[in-house]
């Protein structure tokens, strides 16, 4: 069925017919805005900047079925030309991946989610805005517009196979060791689209219980540790890192492993959202691990997301949680535990440090990457014209390659697959490789 909230979009651009031919802006609320690509064009004077003219009107898919469900057709403003300005930080949406604006063709129909504030008006006929999100139509209405398709592409519930370390279910925390020939990370299922379809993904060791029930970390939509390791030319089919102790119903994930594999610290994340930190050992990295221990530390109602570094892995740093954001603190030896630097702690979330060469601090503000490195913070970026999100990016110890999760921009939640790059110097890195597809040096 419809939802309501669609034809909605469309009527703030309607409001502004009452206004007579000014070359002055007027403010107007935020709207999606809906169309075909008309002209695109470089802004001379702002290197990096295009301007998209768009022709506004619902896309011929969505007044097929509203025509169909005899719903009202809004009537726009004839000739109303959409100018959005799309720049670095602009997402562009194709195929359900992040593209470049390049990819984008006059003619296509497209639908533009503007940053918050910068849609405007000029006289009857030109309307403003600065993109926040482009998409292909075609893109947006499998995310955000589904129950528009009479059915969801294939390739949205694929791949489901549990011998791949990608699926359609969610991948992250990747911990690199041995120069990246072993990963470990963490993975779970995404709920299914509708009641009676199943969870996606692939249903991996330590999924299902004795039958073929879905255990109940697994059945909520949690997450669990797993390991790969680069064997005879090939990637080994992930295996469950088992962390005894861990409640049936709560998700955990490794966030730091030595070179040895016998030291290892998890964050637990139990049924109710509380997170904790915990370690376990092992004698070999054959063995077991010893069942999980607490660690305690200071900074928030909770903790996690914890790495070990400098001699003897005597130093801690970590994410402390509260109902208001989180924080970075740090523990060296013999010194008081407290935040880390100031540059890098706001008022918001920073989460998911992990330690480059030469005391480079990689971790997430909000939903960016960024880095710590020579006193100043700044954004760790894939190549490309226009933004490409990733998250928990985690260096090999020489500082060559960077894993890190990337979105797929599936119905709800996000599909989060990991990937690989290569360091081309100077903080630069390649273009994203997909693990599946990567091949360690040996």
């Amino acid at each position: 069925m419809l939802r309501k909230s669609w034809v909605l979009l469309s009527l703030p651009i309607l409001a502004t017919c009452q206004f007579a031919d000014t070359t002055t802006p007027i403010p107007q609320p935020d709207t999606v805005i809906f169309g075909r690509v008309a002209e695109i064009r470089a802004v001379a004077s702002e290197p990096g900047v295009s301007e998209i003219d768009i022709r506004a009107g619902l896309p011929e898919k969505l007044l097929a079925l509203m025509r169909r469900e005899h719903r009202p057709i809004p009537a726009l403003e004839k000739d109303l030309l959409v100018r959005t300005r799309v720049g670095a930080d602009t997402l562009c949406v194709a195929d359900m991946h992040a593209v470049d604006l390049d990819v984008f063709r006059i003619g296509q129909e497209v639908a533009v989610v503007p940053r918050p504030g910068t849609c405007a008006m000029v006289g009857t006929r030109l309307f403003l805005a600065e993109a926040g999100e482009l998409y292909q139509f075609a893109a947006y209405q499998v995310r955000v517009l589904p129950r528009s398709l009479a059915a969801l592409p294939a390739e949205v519930s694929l791949p489901a196979d549990p011998s791949r370390i990608n699926s359609a279910g969610t991948e992250r925390t990747p911990l690199p060791l041995a120069g990246g020939r072993i990963v470990f990370f963490a993975a779970g299922l995404l709920p299914p689209f509708g009641q009676k379809d199943a969870p996606r993904g692939a249903v991996r060791p330590g999924m299902q219980g004795n039958g073929v029930a879905l255990t109940p970390w697994a059945a909520r939509g949690g997450y669990r540790p797993y390991r790969v390791e680069w064997i005879a030319g090939r990637w080994s089919a992930p295996a469950a890192v088992d962390l005894a102790g861990t409640p049936p119903d709560a998700s955990a994930r490794i966030t730091w492993v030595n070179g040895t594999e016998t030291a290892c610290l998890a964050e637990v994340e139990r049924g109710d959202g509380s997170k904790a930190l915990f370690s376990s050992v092992r004698a070999r990295a054959s063995m077991p691990w010893e069942p999980l221990a607490a660690v305690k530390v200071e900074g928030g109602a909770g903790a996690g997301d914890a790495q070990r570094f400098g001699s003897q892995a005597g130093a801690l740093v970590w994410t402390a949680y509260d109902s208001s954001g989180s924080d970075l603190w740090l523990s060296l030896q013999g010194q008081k535990p407290g935040l880390v630097d100031p540059r890098i702690n706001t008022l918001g979330f920073e989460w998911a440090p992990r330690l480059g060469p030469n005391n480079a601090l990689y971790f997430c503000r909000g939903d960016r990457q960024l880095r710590f490195t020579g006193g100043a913070v700044e954004e760790v970026r894939l190549p490309g014209k226009q933004y490409r999100p990733l998250l928990e990016a985690a260096p090999t110890s020489d500082g060559t390659l960077l894993f890190f999760r990337l979105p797929r921009f599936v119905p709800g939640e996000p599909d989060w697959d990991l990937a690989v790059a290569e360091s081309s110097g100077a903080g630069r890195w390649s273009a994203a490789i997909p693990l599946d597809d990567w091949r360690p040096a040996v």
